[in-house]
C-alpha cells in the first residue's frame, strides 16, 4: 500500500527524491509521497491512486481521475498550410503519424490549392491505417484507425526482411536470366517497406508513452524500443539501397550481361553475399546469438577492404562511360547495403550485454552458439 500522507521536508533543489519503506501491520508495505506532488495532484486522504509497472524495476504513480495513456482521447492536431513550402505538409502528416495523432485536421486561411489537397492524398495513401475521412473547402480532415499493439514488432520486421529477400533474389533472377519483367514490382515493394517501417516507428514512440502499448508489442524494454528503431531505420535504408539495385539492373541490363565474364561474377557475386549476410544477421538477431554476430561482423571486415576496389576495377574493364557508372553504382549501393548490417549486428551485441537481458540470463553472457530455433524475433 502507499498512503498519501503529505510530507513536509523536501531536500531543496534534487530532481528526485528519496523514501524509506516502512511495514504497515504484518504484511503491508508503505511510503510517504512527497508534499510538493501531493499538492499538485490536491491529493487528499482516501484519494484513488492509479500504478503501471513500467518495467526495469520502474513504477508510475498517478492519481486515478488523471487520464492515463491507455485511457486516454483520441489526439487531435491541427496543421495551418497557408504558406506550407512544398513536401513540408507532406512530412508533418507522416510526423503526425509516428507520434501517435489520432486525428489530424489540415486547413489554410484561403483555401487548399489543388496540389495541397493532392498532397495530401497522396501521403495517405503511403502510410497504413490513415485515411481521409472528410474533405470541404478550407479543409480536410484525416483520421489514423491503426491500432499501435495490434502487431508484434518482430513481425513486422520479419514482413520486411522477406520483402528485401525477394528484392535481392528478385535482382540476382534477372541478371542471370536477361528477363527484365520481374522488376516491375520493385515500386510497389518498396511502397510497402516504407508503410512497414513507418507503422513499427509509430509503435515504438507510443510504446515509449504506454507500457501497454510495449507488452502488445514484445519491446518492453526502452533499451529495446531505442534499438529497434534503430534497426527498422537501417532496414528501410537497406530496402533503399537494393531498388537503387533494381534500377540500375534494369535500365542497363543488356550492358550489364555483356560485361567481361569475371565482372558479371562478380557482380552477380556480391549480390549474393548481400543476401548471406542479411540471413545471418537477422538470424544472429533473431537468437541473440553474440558469437554469430560477431563472426559475420570479422567475415566483414575482412571482405570490404577488397570488395571497395571492385568498383574502380570495373570501371577499367569497361569502356562504356554510362555502363561503368551503372555498374559502379550498382557496387556501391550493395556495399553500403552490407554496412547497413554491420549497425544491426553491433545492436545485436549491444542487446545482450543491455540491463534487461543481462538479468534473464542470471548476468552471463554465453560464448557458445546459440541452438537455431523456430522463432521470428527476441
Amino acid at each position: 500500500m502507499v498512503r498519501a500522507r503529505k510530507e513536509s521536508k523536501e531536500p531543496a533543489g534534487e530532481p528526485g527524491f528519496t523514501r524509506r519503506v516502512q511495514r504497515t501491520g504484518s504484511s503491508s508495505l508503505s511510503i510517504t509521497l512527497p508534499k510538493a506532488w501531493t499538492d499538485s495532484m490536491n491529493l487528499e486522504t482516501g484519494d484513488s491512486l492509479r500504478f503501471r509497472d513500467l518495467g526495469g524495476g520502474r513504477l508510475e504513480v498517478s492519481p486515478a481521475n488523471v487520464e492515463g495513456p491507455t485511457d486516454r482521447r483520441q489526439k487531435l492536431l491541427r496543421i495551418d498550410a497557408t504558406r506550407a513550402p512544398p513536401k513540408l505538409l507532406a512530412r508533418l502528416l507522416v510526423g503526425a503519424y509516428i507520434t501517435g495523432q489520432d486525428q489530424i485536421v489540415v486547413s489554410s486561411a484561403a483555401g487548399l490549392t489543388s496540389e495541397q489537397r493532392q498532397e495530401v492524398r497522396r501521403t495517405v495513401g503511403h502510410v497504413l491505417g490513415m485515411t481521409v475521412v472528410e474533405e470541404e473547402t478550407g479543409a480536410v480532415e484525416v483520421q489514423n484507425f491503426v491500432d499501435p499493439g495490434r502487431y508484434q514488432f518482430h513481425r513486422l520486421l520479419g514482413q520486411v526482411v522477406r520483402i528485401l529477400r525477394v528484392e535481392l533474389e528478385m535482382c540476382r533472377t534477372v541478371l542471370s536470366s536477361g528477363d527484365p519483367a520481374p522488376l516491375q514490382q520493385l515500386g510497389a515493394m518498396e511502397d510497402e517497406i516504407d508503410r512497414f517501417y513507418l507503422l513499427m516507428v509509430r509503435q515504438l514512440l507510443l510504446s515509449s508513452d504506454d507500457f501497454q502499448v510495449a507488452r502488445d508489442i514484445g519491446v518492453e524494454s526502452h533499451h529495446y524500443q531505442i534499438g529497434s528503431r534503430l534497426l527498422a531505420k537501417i532496414l528501410e535504408v537497406t530496402g533503399d539501397l537494393i531498388s537503387g539495385v533494381g534500377r540500375e539492373i534494369g535500365e542497363n541490363l543488356p550492358g550489364l550481361r555483356r560485361l567481361p565474364k569475371a565482372a558479371f561474377r562478380d557482380i552477380l557475386s556480391l549480390v549474393g553475399q548481400v543476401e548471406g549476410y542479411l540471413d545471418r544477421t537477422m538470424d544472429a538477431f533473431t537468437r541473440l546469438s553474440v558469437v554469430d554476430a560477431n563472426a559475420v561482423l570479422n567475415e566483414i571486415d575482412q571482405k570490404l577492404t577488397a570488395d571497395y576496389a571492385l568498383g574502380d576495377a570495373l570501371a577499367r574493364q569497361i569502356p562504356n562511360r554510362r555502363l561503368a557508372v551503372a555498374a559502379q553504382r550498382v557496387v556501391s549501393n550493395l556495399l553500403m547495403a552490407i554496412e547497413m548490417l554491420v549497425i544491426i549486428n553491433e545492436v545485436t551485441i549491444n542487446r545482450s550485454v543491455e540491463p534487461e537481458t543481462v538479468a534473464k540470463t542470471d548476468r552471463q553472457v554465453s560464448m557458445q552458439p546459440t541452438p537455431r530455433a523456430d522463432v521470428e524475433g527476441p
